[in-house]
C-alpha cells in the first residue's frame, strides 16, 4: 500500500490538498475539512499527519500517533499547536492538527547560518516555549523532545511548541526494555536535545524539558550549541562546559547554566523557575525594556 495520493479524502471527511513535509515516518499534509466547508467556517483547513504505510515499526509508530491525540486533544494553549484528533480510516492511521503558517526556528536559524538572534527575540522564544511546557506540565504530561524544528513561529507573530510524538506522563517511567525500544529504536529522540537522564532510560521529569529549553535558548542567543552538538551523556562523560554568551550578564548565565547542568541534581526543577529566575536575572528589562 502507497501513502495516500493528492486529492485522497481521508475519512470521507479530509481532502488531502498538498504535502507540508515528509519525514522518515509520516507526511503532513494540508487538507480541507469537507464538513467546516460545508458549515462555512472562515478557515476549513487542517493539517494531516499520516503514518507512512510502508514505514518499519508501523505498528509502534501508530500508537504513538494515537496516544498523541489523546494525551493533548484536551490540552489547549496559546503556545501549543492544537490536537484536535486522531483516526483510522480502513488504510491510513493519522492525526488532525491545527495548520500553522510561517516556519521552524530551525529553518529561522539556518537562513542566518549560525547567526545568533537578538537577546530579545531569544527570550521571546523561551519565554513561549516556556509557557507552553509549564501548561503540558500543569496536566502531567512531558514533552521529551523540545527542539529547534518543534518551536513554530508563525507568520502572525506567534509562537507555538509542534510535533509531540515522545510526549509521555510524567507519573509513568520508562518500563527497561520496552520503553527503550519505543524511542531509541524509532529514533524519536534527538540526541543533542535529549537530557542525559532521557538518554540513560530514566524515569522523566520536568528537568528534562528544562534542559531541552535550555539548550535551545543557548542556540538562540549564541548560533551554537552549548556541548557542540553531542548527546548529554556523551558531554558529561567528557566533562564538557559552555562558554558564557556575550550578549548575557554574569547573573543571567547563572540561570541558563543551571538549565543546562547535564547533572539532574544540579539543574533547575521546573519550566516555571526557570523562567521566575530569568526574570529575576532583569532579562525581562534588559532584553525588553
Amino acid at each position: 500500500m502507497s501513502e495516500p495520493p493528492l486529492g485522497y479524502v481521508l475519512g470521507g471527511r479530509f481532502e488531502l490538498a498538498e504535502v507540508i513535509c515528509e519525514g522518515g515516518t509520516s507526511t503532513v499534509y494540508r487538507a480541507v475539512d469537507r464538513i467546516g466547508l460545508w458549515a462555512r467556517e472562515q478557515s476549513p483547513e487542517i493539517a494531516v499527519k499520516v503514518i507512512q504505510p510502508h514505514v518499519k515499526m508501523r505498528q509502534k509508530l501508530v500508537q504513538l500517533l494515537h496516544r498523541e491525540a489523546r494525551l493533548l486533544r484536551d490540552c489547549v494553549h496559546r503556545n501549543l499547536a492544537r490536537i484536535y484528533d486522531s483516526d483510522y480510516d480502513g488504510k491510513y492511521h493519522y492525526l488532525v492538527m491545527e495548520l500553522l503558517k510561517g516556519r521552524s526556528l530551525a529553518q529561522v536559524l539556518a537562513d542566518r547560518q549560525r547567526r545568533p538572534l537578538s537577546p530579545s527575540v531569544s527570550f521571546q522564544i523561551v519565554r513561549a516555549a516556556g509557557q507552553g511546557l509549564a501548561h503540558m506540565h500543569s496536566l502531567g504530561i512531558l514533552h521529551g523532545d523540545l527542539k529547534p524544528g518543534n518551536i513554530f513561529m508563525t507568520s502572525t507573530g506567534e509562537i507555538k511548541i509542534v510535533d509531540f510524538g515522545t510526549v509521555i506522563l510524567l507519573d509513568l517511567p520508562p518500563q527497561g526494555e520496552k520503553a527503550t525500544a519505543l524511542t531509541d529504536d524509532i529514533g524519536l529522540l534527538t540526541p543533542a536535545y535529549a537530557s542525559p537522564e532521557m538518554l540513560m532510560g530514566e524515569p522523566r521529569t520536568e528537568s528534562d524539558d528544562v534542559y531541552s529549553l535550555a539548550v535551545v535558548a543557548y542556540l538562540s542567543l549564541t548560533g551554537n550549541h552549548p556541548y557542540a552538538q553531542l548527546p548529554a551523556n556523551e558531554a558529561l562523560n567528557a566533562n564538557l562546559t559552555p562558554a558564557p554568551p556575550p550578549t548575557i550578564s554574569p547573573a543571567q548565565w547563572r540561570v541558563l547554566a543551571s538549565g543546562l547542568a547535564l547533572n539532574r541534581r544540579d539543574r533547575i526543577d521546573t519550566v516555571g523557575e526557570f523562567l521566575q529566575r530569568l526574570a529575576r536575572a532583569r532579562w525581562f528589562y534588559r532584553w525588553c525594556g
